[in-house]
């Protein structure tokens, strides 16, 4: 079942095209890496995908609904039910702890049991990605590294229907980078999208695709 659905895509700023004709299918459970030079637009595709930009042109389809037709208010409760988005740079908010940044998407989320199991959930993705023990350090105290894996933390919280990731490792080691992509690349039925000037990230996905401003091309992985 196609899950991602790109058609002809293009994004134009004033008289400048940033990317034109990008069509792209990506299958329910994919994983699929995005490469190329920087400035080629990967970080506003991604943008598009996640509902927070609008191709100039073109049509983009979610689990078979336009969100290129979508009001703002729907594309915000898709992108806060359904998403979740690791940002190169993870906003944080400096006065909170790691936790309380992490639980920022369920801020507003009143059932115990359900919180139980997320506060289990990330007690538990803290311990495999190293961060366990610096959950109740302020944000502003921490490492690159270390707020990179807080901001991944923070997009699997609410068990997306799809990860979009913009550089989602380039601040950690090799052995951490290793963790995550095998623990995205473990997640069933979720889509990933990964944008990514890394060969070690792409080898970890499905399909791998080269962006230029004429498009995306199918690379074998």
């Amino acid at each position: 079942m196609e899950h991602i659905v790109l058609e002809n895509v293009s994004k134009k700023f004033t008289d400048r095209t940033i990317f034109d004709n990008v069509n792209l299918r990506v299958d329910k459970g994919g994983m699929v890496a995005i490469m190329g030079k920087s400035g080629v637009g990967k970080s506003t595709l991604l943008n598009i995908i996640a509902g927070m930009e609008k191709p100039s042109f073109g049509s983009y389809f979610f689990d078979g609904n336009s969100m290129t037709d979508m009001s703002i208010n729907r594309l915000s409760e898709t992108r806060k039910h359904r998403m979740g988005y690791i940002s190169q740079h993870s906003p944080m908010i400096p006065r909170l702890t790691a936790l309380e940044n992490i639980m920022v998407p369920l801020w507003y989320e009143k059932k115990e049991d359900h919180m139980n199991a997320v506060m289990d959930r990330v007690k538990a993705l803290g311990e495999l990605f190293g961060i366990r023990h610096i959950l109740n350090e302020k944000i502003e105290k921490l490492s690159g590294g270390e707020i990179q894996r807080v901001g991944i933390i923070r997009s699997l919280v609410n068990e997306p229907d799809i990860i979009i990731a913009d550089e989602p490792t380039g601040s950690l080691d090799n052995e951490t980078e290793l963790n995550v992509l095998s623990y995205l690349k473990s997640l069933k039925n979720i889509t990933i999208i990964i944008a990514t000037h890394s060969d070690s990230v792409s080898l970890h996905c499905d399909e791998k695709y080269y962006m230029t401003m004429d498009g995306l091309k199918s690379v074998v992985v």
